[in-house]
């Protein structure tokens, strides 16, 4: 494979990597689908918190195990056309925005940690509580913590969606520059 078709393979997977995350794709589809369905399936058939908590924490085990790689693969692919390319153009702006898309696409990691995880702990507690307690109906107050923490939590998580879904705008920029 010459140089040339190595780096639009290595751009393709900078740049559906990063999409696949963001909007397009796995972190976004949580928050637009998945955790809706959920809360309808309490609002509409009274499921209750401790399945509806439960259910939470399944999504959120598969995100956990599968985003963090795919968002270091996806930026590994744009570090590196950032430093083919800098040998290439040295005076273009190419190298930055594929630098700034794998920082964007690599925030979802620092974006859970510092801003979703007082959110993902609550829950993950209410998880373990509720998986210890059995079939026993939450309190009124867990109950509506639940909610709240679950709505949360969607809206943060569609917040972190937009980040790699910025990186694979700025590799597609950069890709067609």
């Amino acid at each position: 494979m010459d140089s040339f078709s190595y780096l639009r393979a290595v751009k393709c997977v900078g740049v559906t990597g990063a999409m696949w995350l963001g909007e397009k794709g796995n972190i976004a589809a949580l928050s637009l689908m998945a955790v809706p369905a959920l809360r309808l399936s309490k609002a509409n058939d009274g499921v209750s918190s401790t399945s509806l908590v439960k259910q939470w924490r399944y999504i959120y085990e598969a995100g956990k195990s599968q985003n963090p790689p795919i968002a270091a693969a996806t930026a590994a692919a744009f570090i590196y056309l950032a430093w083919s390319v800098r040998r290439i153009a040295p005076r273009s702006q190419i190298p930055l925005y594929y630098g700034s898309a794998a920082v964007l696409t690599l925030g979802i990691v620092p974006f859970t940690l510092m801003v979703m995880s007082p959110t993902n702990n609550r829950l993950i507690q209410h998880s373990e509580t509720m998986s210890m307690e059995g079939s026993a109906a939450p309190s009124r107050a867990r109950d509506d913590e639940i909610d709240q923490l679950i709505a949360k939590w969607n809206t943060l998580n569609g917040v972190r969606s937009l980040l790699p879904l910025a990186g694979g705008i700025l590799g597609l920029v950069a890709s067609l520059a």
